[in-house]
């Protein structure tokens, strides 16, 4: 980060820690779409649910004529039928014939990343590319990519290198609960980085990407069983209503909020016992337990509360960085 005299440091200690590792989110998703391909699973890109009802007439299990206890419909009219549907759309909103359990359980969060034009060795963090490491056990060399940078502002700031030759700088900022326009966006960002490498201030973006963020109420994933399509059984011996088994079912896995490269995986796997019943292995009890959906975000005006909230925690980095003391604001994340 910065490096001015004068007291006027934008940071004023950090951490580093060697031992993390960095994956491309894009390639691990084809990879794991590619593995999936293989063992014979078909992908629809694009495919937009619309309705989810259960199935009017089921067949029976046992019968090669069983079609699945629910009945999904895509936009383009197709229809699918399942026993289990895993529901894991993101910050896209669901509709309410979907999963009332879902619609307002999170807001979306808009966040933003550029690429910069290529810097080559002005780029920052663009020395720790080709160093060698010396590994006096092994007695060899090996090459360590540049570190990947973050902040613990509220709109935080993340950033590293392309690690090629070309040095682009590719940073990340913002925080917001609607889609913005392009210039406003870059303007916001090249201000984010002056703040950071005041030699940047003009820097040209040749690339601006973006997307929106599910965020739940306590910023905790949302995992679990929609129990609004399962069948109930009343027991005598208790004043609730249990589901009758979990040969079929709806599930969820949603609202990730900017971490979802390690949680997805973890998700992946906790519904993946769930619905192969695997005994001793039904974590998705607990997320169903104490971190359940919120059946309210303050919709409909949940985007600008959630805004108004940033705003207020946005206004407090402000002053921090301008030295003024300010009490301590409770963690959203």
């Amino acid at each position: 980060g910065r490096s001015s005299s004068g007291g006027n440091d934008l940071y004023q200690w950090g951490e580093y820690d060697p031992g993390c590792a960095a994956v491309n989110p894009l390639k691990l998703t084809i990879g794991l779409a590619n593995a999936l391909e293989r063992w014979g699973v078909r992908i629809y890109e694009g495919t937009k649910l619309t309705s989810l009802e259960k199935t009017n007439a089921v067949a029976d299990e046992s019968s090669a004529d069983s079609r699945g206890k629910y009945t999904l419909t895509t936009n383009n009219g197709s229809t699918i039928q399942c026993d289990h549907v895993v529901l894991c759309t993101g910050a896209d909103t669901l509709p309410s014939d979907v999963s009332r359990r879902l619609e307002q359980s999170f807001v979306p969060i808009y966040t933003w990343m550029a690429a910069t034009e290529p810097l080559y060795d002005e780029c920052p963090l663009k020395d720790g590319v080709n160093n060698d490491i010396s590994n006096k056990e092994q007695g060899e060399q090996e090459n360590r990519s540049a570190p990947m940078c973050g902040d613990d502002h509220i709109s935080l700031n993340y950033w590293r290198n392309n690690n090629k030759d070309e040095g682009r700088l590719l940073f990340g900022s913002l925080a917001d609960t609607f889609a913005l326009p392009d210039w406003l966006i870059s303007w916001r960002l090249r201000n984010a980085i002056k703040e950071v490498y005041p030699q940047l201030g003009n820097v040209r973006f040749d690339h601006i990407w973006g997307g929106k963020l599910a965020f739940a109420p306590n910023s905790l994933p949302l995992i679990g069983r929609d129990t609004d399509y399962d069948d109930v059984v009343s027991d005598t011996n208790q004043e609730s209503q249990a589901p009758k088994n979990f040969s079929s079912g709806v599930w969820y896995a949603t609202g990730f909020a900017g971490h979802g490269i390690v949680p997805t995986t973890m998700a992946g796997s906790v519904l993946a016992n769930a619905i192969l019943e695997i005994p001793d292995q039904q974590q998705w009890q607990i997320f169903q337990t104490y971190f359940p959906p919120s059946s309210f975000n303050g919709h409909p005006y949940s985007r600008l509360g959630a805004g108004m909230v940033l705003s207020i925690y946005n206004m407090w980095d402000w002053a921090g960085k301008k030295g003024i003391p300010l009490p301590a604001l409770p963690k959203l994340w």
